[in-house]
């Protein structure tokens, strides 16, 4: 059933916390989370003052409604359930006001025309969505029940978790049916990981899209999109405005930063690639390193498609690696490479005999 409701959260203090309201829980601040319970109902939020009579703190934030719903910016898991329960029980009483373990539903025409709150009777919910933070501990204890209503609802839709205790995941995640979750995994943001995909413990993600089969071990992903049956890790570093396409591997210790990264492409070791496109079937080999900074400004790298790079090369930008073509190991690259050559930019051996005395 519909109701129509003026929502208005009272703001509090403590002198352990400051204003809860801006106290950040799993991702949102406690006004938040309370202001989710009141949907679109909601309309402000007013510093608490128990000086003021509350008829008097409230009259100026009132909007035109049946029913005004007041709520406190230390109860983060209050939820929308509790919140339509208690306007349809004033809904189907003969009162003006009902209490809350924290806070009130009143009548919105009683709450315009009186000075003082008399009477009201309490009425008790699922009284866990009133547990009050009113201490940094107090927050600790209401992280642990919402972070258990997060996994339990992943649970719900087919995650499996390997162990829920040490997973954190936050409020705005979307984690798909058959995905599986290791421990130690961190997910934040609005990330979205789907269905088939593997985080094999002590993966951080943050605002990433994970395609569907990839397999992500210990590594830091932020802003980026993995593609289908990708491999990253373990101990890579994928920073923001990266994109990997089908079947790549990333493998230990690999920095990438805003690059794009097209199917197939393999970067299997210590590299790191920054402000650059790699075609298709490219191989990067270990200990390789974009150049992409003089000292003043940044440059790109574009690697055509089944590029060979040997290892311990080095590619200063800006330049451009043609289609097939071949770095020698050891290499620093400075000039453009076309399709098919083969680029070496090092120094001839030369063999000084009998030098050891």
């Amino acid at each position: 059933m519909q109701y129509d409701i003026c929502g208005i959260i009272l703001k509090v203090s403590y002198p352990s916390m400051g204003d809860t309201s801006q106290i950040r829980i799993l991702g949102k601040t406690m006004l938040e989370w309370v202001h989710l319970s009141l949907a679109e109902s909601f309309h402000a939020a007013v510093p608490h003052n128990p000086d003021i009579p509350l008829p008097q703190l409230l009259k100026p934030y009132i909007t035109p409604s049946t029913y005004t719903v007041v709520l406190f910016s230390d109860t983060p898991l209050i939820t929308r359930k509790t919140v339509l329960d208690a306007v349809h029980e004033l809904h189907t009483s003969n009162e003006s006001l009902i209490r809350l373990t924290r806070g009130f539903v009143f009548k919105t025409d009683y709450l315009l025309d009186t000075e003082q709150i008399h009477g009201g009777q309490h009425r008790f919910f699922d009284e866990e969505d009133f547990l009050t933070a009113f201490s940094f501990k107090q927050a600790a204890m209401v992280t642990e029940v919402l972070k258990n209503r997060i996994l339990t609802y992943h649970m719900s839709q087919g995650v499996q978790f390997d162990d829920p205790n040490t997973t954190y995941i936050g409020c705005d995640a979307v984690i798909e049916q058959g995905v599986k979750i290791g421990p130690n995994t961190t997910i934040k943001g609005k990330s979205l990981v789907k269905s088939g995909a593997v985080l094999d413990g002590g993966v951080v993600l943050d605002t990433c899209v994970i395609e569907e089969g990839a397999v992500i071990k210990a590594s830091h992903i932020e802003r980026s999109l993995i593609g289908v049956g990708s491999s990253i890790g373990p101990y890579a570093n994928i920073r923001p405005g990266t994109k990997l396409g089908k079947n790549c591997k990333v493998g230990n210790f690999v920095e990438i930063k805003n690059s794009i990264l097209e199917d197939g492409v393999k970067a299997s070791h210590l590299a790191y690639i920054g402000d650059a496109t790699i075609g298709a079937g490219t191989n990067i080999g270990a200990g390789t390193i974009f150049c992409n900074y003089d000292g003043k400004n940044k440059h790109g790298t574009i690697v055509g498609r089944g590029v060979f790079i040997g290892s311990n090369s080095s590619l200063v930008a800006p330049l451009k690696i043609g289609d097939n073509a071949v770095i020698a190991a050891g290499s620093v690259i400075t000039d453009n490479v076309p399709n098919r050559a083969l680029g070496i930019g090092r120094s001839r051996q030369v063999n000084k005999n009998d030098y050891k005395k």
